[in-house]
């Protein structure tokens, strides 16, 4: 019944076969521009790869450099001990020269021992201590005037990331 042209039906009367869905148009739309983000998206996780490693050589490079300085300001033996089998390395300093004991280097951040534990570090999780060697072990050792024991390199890995330090063996020059 139309009074005046005007429907007295309570509701109008939406079909939902009309808004039943998308259409392949629009289904392929949005694949492609998802691709295209992804697409994007995944070469900058390999960027991130590259920025990971070089902050955990930068890292590990100073922290070389502090017990290095350790060395020459307190007179006395200083070391790092490298693990790659367990993604560690610890500084340690000699209670007195020659007396073989050993003491952990505080950290002057955390006030804490300074090691490093690669698997357990929430920042350099995941880096690979693939290996150190010096004069064939794995010490970096430093004398009172700071200059190593032996020469020799330390390598860092990270999805297909590699980088190695070289700590000279007269000099201790680090690069």
């Amino acid at each position: 019944m139309l009074r005046h042209g005007i429907s007295h039906k309570p509701f109008p009367d939406f079909s939902f076969s009309r808004f039943a869905g998308f259409t392949l148009i629009e289904v392929i739309m949005v694949i492609v521009i998802v691709g295209i983000l992804a697409g994007m998206a995944i070469p900058r996780f390999d960027s991130f790869y590259g920025m990971k490693m070089e902050s955990a050589a930068k890292k590990m490079i100073t922290d070389i450099r502090y017990v290095q300085q350790i060395a020459v300001s307190r007179h006395t033996n200083t070391r790092i001990v490298f693990n790659p089998g367990n993604d560690t390395y610890t500084a340690q300093e000699e209670t007195s020269p020659g007396s073989g004991t050993w003491n952990s280097i505080t950290d002057p951040y955390t006030r804490s021992n300074l090691t490093m534990n690669f698997h357990a570090d929430a920042q350099y999780g995941g880096i690979d201590l693939s290996g150190a060697s010096f004069g064939g072990i794995s010490t970096l050792q430093f004398n009172l005037e700071g200059k190593p024991a032996d020469g020799g390199t330390v390598s860092l890995g990270y999805h297909g990331w590699n980088k190695t330090i070289t700590i000279e063996a007269n000099t201790g020059f680090i690069r």
